[in-house]
This record gives structure tokens, C-alpha cells and sequence, in this order.
């Protein structure tokens, strides 16, 4: 019996050695928890940094990470901060590390590398790219004015009259731009003109914004601009150009005299055909979209006086004096449509004052 038990002592000696031994083995020397280098036991949990291990058979394993507001998490565990999220990995060299995983971008959720959206009033999109080792919110464009294209910085799209280009302004913000006029289907930058029928246009900048304004009239090939004149039809055009308006003004006659030569008469105006024997008082007026010469009356001229004034189409008798010959004097029109002053006796009124009508004498 005594040998017995002490064999068994001798035994359990061994055996606790071993244990020893082994517990021994599996412990894990390193630095960690803010103190020196020093043995750790099997299971123990070593912080380093931003990251913690465990003491597994003798070794350091890593289990995972520390966010930014120092909270413990393992391994591909994740935290956002500042609109990106970052990822507790093992890296291919076996070291724990962090990885930006996604863009987090406010008010629209998660979004791995690749994937684009836009912002909530939709005038720009995004993109979450890649840039090693890192992620970025990038603005890869902008969206048309109804809020149903998305159009790449460089790209340019027409809305009604005007063209836009989504473009990258000198302190790198992005924005639509307005960049030119469109007019009937073709491009003009700022700056071109175009003629087009009867008008030139001008593609101007006005407080950021493109705007198509009329800057002059066309005719035979011609510009004009505003005041700029010109003879069509006998009548005299002007070129007119307002902030609100803009066409061919009528205002004025071509007047031609005996000799063929032309004088223009503004709308309004008035003025006489002479000669030793008559006047012909005349003036312009306007008829419809055109002017006309219009006829006020003649006057006949007797020893250098203005003696009777009659309306176109009219005749009258005159009696020189008590004893003297009657005379009678018509302002009669003529085959080009103006009117002159004809004398004749009364007893050829029948012929040479058909279709005139009779009027009462009246001074000049």
C-alpha cells in the first residue's frame, strides 16, 4: 500500500509538470494593454493600438478593432464616420487593418464602389470610386432642368431655345451652364449672329444665362439695324429694335418729282407740287402695313396769287370779274394717280369735267 501510494505521488508529480510545462508553452509574450512586453496567458485578450488579439496555443490571434470612438469590434465588423464606412479586416500580408467599405453619403444611404445617385433636390449625381487606399463621394454630372437625364461633366443638352452643358467651374464646384442659343434646330455659341427671314438674331449672356434677342433686320441679303432705312414698294422702312419688340416700320413715301428723281416724306408730312399755275398740296400717310401719297386739295394760282383751293376730284366755276369770262378750274387726277389743276371754259365742263364733282369756290 505505501509503495502503491507513492508511486501515484511520483505520477501526479509528472503529470502536473507537464501540465506545466505545456500551460507554460501556450503563453504569448507581447506587448499590449499600455504595458511592457510580458507573458500572457492562453485566452487572454491583448489590445494593441487600434486593434486586439488573443493568446491562442502560444500565439497572438487576431480578433478585431477599435473604431474611432474606441469601441471593440471583431473582425468584419463596421462603423461610419464623415460619410464613409470603414471595415475591420485581416489584409493579405495577415495583419488586421481597416478598409474603407462604402460611401455614406447623408439623407441617402449605403453605396459600394461603383454605384451612383443623386441628391435629393436632383440637380447633381454622385459616384462612390475607388482611391487607394480610399474611397471618395465624387460628382460625376448633373441633371437636366426636369430632373429625368443625368448628363457627365462635358455633356450638353438643349432645353427650349438655349443649350446647357454641365461643366466644372475655376474653383472646382460644378454646375449647369448655360453655353448657347439653339434656333431651329442649329447651335450658336455667345457672341454669333444668324440672319433668319426678314430678322438677325444675336445669342448674348445675360446674368449667367443665354438669351436669344433680335439685333437688326434683313432685306435683299442686307443687314440692317435699328434706325437703318430702306425703299420697298414705294414705301420707306425703318428697321426698328426695342427691348420688347422689334420689326419693318413703315414710315415714310418715295416721293418721285417730273425728272424721276426720289424724295423721301416721312409719315405726317406734307408738302406741294408746284408750278407757275397751280399747287398741289400732298402728304404720306399710312395704308395698312404700307404708306401712300394721299392728295389734300389744289390750288389754283391766278397773276402770282393763291386764288381757289379745291378737294381732288372736285370743279367749281370762277367769274374773273363782273363783265369778265367765267372760268372753270378742276383738280383732276391724272393716269399715274396724282392729281393736277386744268382750266376750261364752263361750256366744256360736259366733257372735261365728267365724273368731278361740283364744289362751292373757295380761297387759296
Amino acid at each position: 500500500m505505501i509503495i502503491a501510494a507513492i508511486l501515484l505521488a511520483l505520477i501526479a508529480g509528472v503529470f502536473a509538470d507537464i501540465n506545466s510545462d505545456m500551460a507554460a508553452r501556450r503563453r504569448c509574450w507581447s506587448a499590449g494593454n499600455d504595458q511592457p512586453a510580458r507573458w500572457w496567458d492562453e485566452g487572454a485578450r491583448v489590445d494593441r493600438g487600434r486593434y486586439w488579439y488573443e493568446c491562442q496555443n502560444g500565439e497572438l490571434q487576431p480578433r478585431g478593432c477599435f473604431n474611432d470612438d474606441k469601441e471593440r469590434m471583431f473582425i468584419y465588423g463596421t462603423f461610419v464616420k464623415n460619410g464613409y464606412e470603414s471595415q475591420c479586416i485581416i489584409g493579405a500580408d495577415n495583419y488586421l487593418q481597416f478598409k474603407f467599405s462604402a460611401c455614406v453619403p447623408e439623407g441617402v444611404g449605403r453605396k459600394e464602389p461603383g454605384q451612383t445617385w443623386e441628391d435629393q433636390d436632383k440637380m447633381y449625381w454622385f459616384e462612390c470610386q475607388n482611391d487607394d487606399p480610399y474611397l471618395k463621394i465624387a460628382i460625376v454630372g448633373c441633371m437636366t432642368h426636369d430632373k429625368t437625364k443625368r448628363l457627365k461633366i462635358g455633356e450638353s443638352y438643349e432645353d427650349g431655345d438655349y443649350l446647357y452643358e454641365c461643366q466644372t467651374k475655376y474653383n472646382g464646384s460644378v454646375q449647369m451652364c448655360s453655353v448657347g442659343c439653339v434656333h431651329k434646330g442649329a447651335h450658336y455659341k455667345i457672341g454669333e449672329s444668324w440672319p433668319d427671314g426678314d430678322y438677325i438674331y444675336y445669342c448674348k449672356i445675360n446674368h449667367g444665362r443665354c438669351q436669344k434677342i433680335c439685333v437688326g433686320c434683313q432685306f435683299r441679303q442686307k443687314r440692317l439695324y435699328d434706325g437703318d432705312r430702306y425703299q420697298k414698294d414705294d414705301t420707306v422702312f425703318q428697321c426698328e429694335v426695342r427691348p420688347d419688340k422689334f420689326g419693318h416700320k413703315p414710315v415714310g413715301c418715295v416721293v418721285r418729282d417730273d425728272k424721276g428723281d426720289t424724295i423721301e416724306r416721312v409719315v405726317g408730312c406734307k408738302w406741294f407740287s408746284e408750278t407757275p399755275e397751280s399747287k398741289v398740296e400732298m402728304t404720306c400717310v399710312m395704308e395698312g402695313e404700307k404708306t401712300a401719297v394721299k392728295t389734300l386739295g389744289c390750288i389754283w394760282v391766278h397773276k402770282g396769287y393763291d386764288t381757289l383751293f379745291l378737294y381732288p376730284g372736285t370743279y367749281t366755276q370762277w367769274t374773273q370779274s363782273v363783265d369778265g369770262p367765267a372760268l372753270a378750274v378742276a383738280c383732276k387726277e391724272t393716269s399715274n394717280g396724282r392729281f393736277r389743276v386744268e382750266t376750261f371754259p364752263p361750256d366744256q365742263v360736259s366733257t372735261r369735267a365728267a365724273g368731278l364733282k361740283l364744289d362751292q369756290p373757295r380761297g387759296g
